[in-house]
């Protein structure tokens, strides 16, 4: 069964059954599955052939996941552009795609306003949505024109579902290819890994341009109700909405799962009392997070470790009962992303590619049915990437000898200073139980005797201003080692992140490298 069949069956069983909830709006199975027959009966009749790619422009709405599930039906690898991209990498990932269609949301029409005819010299019909979006095509007149079911092309599984590009915290954004056998089986396992069952009501509040829309599509595989933010994310409304939609699991990376808990404190008048499990990722969390979660939501917790080119399938679990032994007994244990879920293989592997024994350092490799068929028009990176069907993640970690795996950070993101191999994760994982640090960044920057030096740049929590540089290098003193003690710290307003939360860590590198006068020495090194 792949994801299209999942959209019919949804909505035979849960007809009317609410699918999707977005602020004074919201839409039944049986009606997303109509909406989505629409337009794609609207797109043959303008044209589309199986595997031309279709492409949206938007804030979060429903309409998102109309497109999604219509692309589904007819063999239309989806695209969805980032909204915070300028315009140079916008028009790559039409030229990338091939792009054939694009919709576009009245509010994110001037972001192309002054590019239109480029776009148009690109061969794409635009459709637009949404009150005075001004285009010549109309998505709801397309809609109610439409007649019939579309004609569903025969689809292998590993055809293209969509291409999700990357978030570019490594350099160039990829488009990375992703397949619908890949997206019916990260719906699967997420249910099964999860707990997931039809009652449950899910709210990821990620931005839908990326994977992030496989994710808030797991209601396909058991008809459940999804939530989503009513345009960008705000903390106060994610609140309101997680008591007002009686939200039962939820999603929020570290640093917003602390300032949601300094909120509930500060002004306790949420109901969150329908929340059972709160899942975080993309950072480990302190103890001292993990508790006061505990404290304040009184619910599971889960930690995940997912990303892009896995179809954003979770790829291991740190369970609620690993945070209970965290907390009674083992706080490395937070440290960790959990164990392999059922659906991988995993194994850390030295430069050359032979494994390594449990609790030493190299590179995850993975193995399992949600990977992705490849990188777009990048035939020697997928080689690359893809060895004899194993994914190399480019993630450095080791798994212990219980299979918990741990993650030390990206293989690009390596700090070597004086000839020794320093993490950036590790360095910030101390740094981070300061109280005055509410975000740190641990890059490494130009230095004319060590080659690299480690330098963080630390966002102060409110009340801490008075906090200096030496009171943070003195805290990491003893806590790490002297190579990994930060030589500088460099205090910010806020840190750079793409728009799945993610530190800029390229961004940073070169800010702190090429500023003068934000570290004590000249970063020119010959």
């Amino acid at each position: 069964m792949l994801p299209r069949d999942m959209v019919r069956r949804c909505a035979q069983n849960y007809p009317n059954k609410t699918a999707y909830l977005c602020g004074d709006r919201s839409a039944t199975w049986r009606q997303m599955h109509e909406r989505s027959d629409r337009f794609a009966v609207a797109l043959q009749k303008l044209g589309h052939r199986k595997d031309d790619t279709v492409a949206i422009l938007t804030q979060e709405t429903i309409e998102v996941y109309e497109h999604f599930f219509a692309c589904m039906k007819i063999g239309a690898p989806r695209v969805g552009l980032n909204t915070q991209y300028a315009w140079p990498e916008m028009l790559h990932v039409l030229k990338d795609s091939d792009t054939r269609f694009l919709l576009v949301q009245a509010p994110c029409k001037p972001l192309i306003e002054q590019h239109l005819g480029e776009i148009a010299a690109l061969g794409i019909t635009l459709i637009g949505y949404g009150e005075g979006h001004g285009l010549p095509l109309d998505y709801e007149q397309l809609l109610a024109q439409a007649q019939g079911e579309p004609v569903w092309p025969a689809l292998a599984g590993d055809d293209v579902l969509f291409i999700s590009y990357t978030s570019g915290t490594t350099g160039v954004p990829k488009g990375v290819l992703l397949t619908h056998e890949g997206g019916a089986n990260c719906i699967l396992h997420s249910l099964i890994q999860f707990g997931f069952s039809t009652d449950d009501v899910w709210y990821m509040p990620a931005a839908s341009a990326w994977v992030v829309v496989m994710m808030t599509s797991l209601g396909l595989g058991n008809g459940m109700t999804m939530v989503l933010p009513d345009g960008a994310f705000q903390l106060q409304n994610y609140l309101r909405d997680v008591e007002r939609f009686k939200v039962t699991v939820g999603l929020l990376v570290p640093t917003m799962l602390q300032r949601a808990i300094a909120e509930v404190r500060a002004n306790p008048v949420y109901d969150l009392s329908s929340l059972r499990m709160m899942i975080y990722g993309s950072s480990p969390a302190t103890p001292k997070l993990i508790r006061d979660a505990k404290d304040t939501f009184k619910v599971a917790l889960m930690q995940t470790y997912a990303m892009t080119e896995a179809t954003g399938g979770w790829i291991s679990y740190l369970t609620d009962k690993d945070h209970e032994l965290a907390l009674r007994e083992e706080p490395g244990l937070l440290k960790s992303v959990g164990r392999i879920g059922i659906h991988y293989d995993c194994t850390i592997r030295d430069p050359e590619g032979a494994i390594l024994p449990p609790g030493e350092v190299g590179e995850v490799w993975l193995r399992g049915n949600t990977l992705m068929k490849g990188y777009r028009n990048l035939p020697e990176a997928t080689a690359e990437a893809l060895p004899d069907g194993w994914l190399r993640t480019n993630d450095i970690g080791r798994l212990d000898e219980r299979g918990y795996l741990y993650l030390m950070d990206r293989q690009k993101f390596l700090i070597i200073t004086g000839a020794v191999n320093v993490f950036p994760t590790t360095v910030e994982a101390v740094l981070v139980e300061h109280p005055a640090v509410e975000e740190v960044a641990v890059v490494g920057v130009p230095h004319p005797e060590w080659g690299e030096a480690v330098v963080a740049a630390v966002v102060k929590r409110a009340g801490h201003e008075q906090t200096t540089v030496a009171d943070l290098i003195d805290f990491c003193l003893g806590k790490l080692s002297r190579p990994e003690t930060p030589k500088h710290v460099v205090f910010v307003d806020t840190l750079p992140k793409t728009s799945n939360a993610k530190l800029k860590k390229n961004e940073i590198k070169a800010w702190l490298s090429s500023e003068p006068g934000l570290v004590p020495w000249s970063t020119q090194v010959e």
